[in-house]
């Protein structure tokens, strides 16, 4: 037993005496693995390159330190991305571009999450490119149609956004995100048809206290506007047929021309 302890205990002795030994390079590779082995990529990544920049005999064949190396910025910025630090992330993801382009470029993964970071960060032009690429790769395209879209609201593009959303509920009409898509769409085209609507409404206060010459004039008037306004919501209806907003509009719209055809057709019988 006495003999089988102090084996053991000259085998520590000599692992530790071999890992003081060690060159810093080795070393820090050593730790870099550690690092990795516990996913503190960021970690490994500043060991390594300790490791690679070492000039240790044997770095520039160590073709898999170098491997996880580069790979580690792509898995430190998905770190960062579920941590919502999006500068961190974005940064780490550049750097793994600048390391692998061409793995990087052929990973729709990438696309759409260096995508959503620019997006976040206000790097508009930047974020619509990598998105697109994600939609080219196919990769949560509905996804990346909404984003796009909700861009070019931010940046006061209204027409652009429309047109990426009706492209987007054309092509994606079964997808989980449509309802953002269509709320996305719907309430700038409620705000338009409103305002002939309201122009209407105004027409129709004005009307009712004048006497029935002024009444038929602005009532005319009104009509027009409500004729006008009814297309719109009918146009919101058919991306949103539970718009009961729309709705409402509508029909208030259709009884106040009923209303004004109605008395004009009794006065003409009279």
């Amino acid at each position: 037993m006495k003999r089988i302890f102090f084996i053991l205990i000259m085998f520590l002795f000599f692992v530790n005496a071999n890992a003081q030994d060690l060159s810093i390079g080795l070393q820090a590779k050593n730790d870099g693995n550690d690092a990795f082995r516990n996913k503190d990529y960021v970690s490994a990544i500043t060991n390594w390159e300790k490791y690679l920049n070492s000039g240790e005999e044997g770095v520039e064949d160590d073709v898999n330190t170098q491997s996880m190396y580069v790979k580690s910025f792509s898995y430190a910025a998905k770190d960062f991305l579920s941590d919502k630090k999006y500068k961190q992330a974005f940064d780490y993801f550049q750097k793994y571009l600048e390391k692998d382009k061409v793995e990087a470029e052929k990973d729709p993964g990438f696309a759409y999450s260096m995508a959503y970071c620019a997006m976040k960060l206000d790097k508009n032009d930047l974020a619509i490119s990598y998105f697109q690429k994600a939609i080219d790769f196919k990769y949560r395209a509905d996804y990346c149609t909404f984003y796009v879209a909700s861009i070019y609201k931010d940046i006061n593009d209204e027409a652009k956004m429309k047109e990426v959303l009706i492209n987007g509920l054309e092509k994606y009409p079964n997808s989980k995100v449509k309802p953002k898509l269509v709320a996305l769409l719907t309430i700038p085209m409620l705000q338009e048809a409103a305002i002939p609507f309201n122009e209407a409404n105004e027409l129709a206060k004005v009307a009712s206290s004048s006497d029935p010459n002024e009444y038929l004039t602005n009532m005319a008037n009104a009509v027009v506007k409500f004729e006008e306004a009814i297309p719109l919501f009918n146009k919101v209806l058919e991306y949103d047929p539970s718009n009961d907003q729309a709705k409402a509009y509508l029909k208030n719209s259709v009884d106040n021309i009923d209303a004004f055809n109605t008395y004009r057709s009794n006065l003409e019988k009279k």
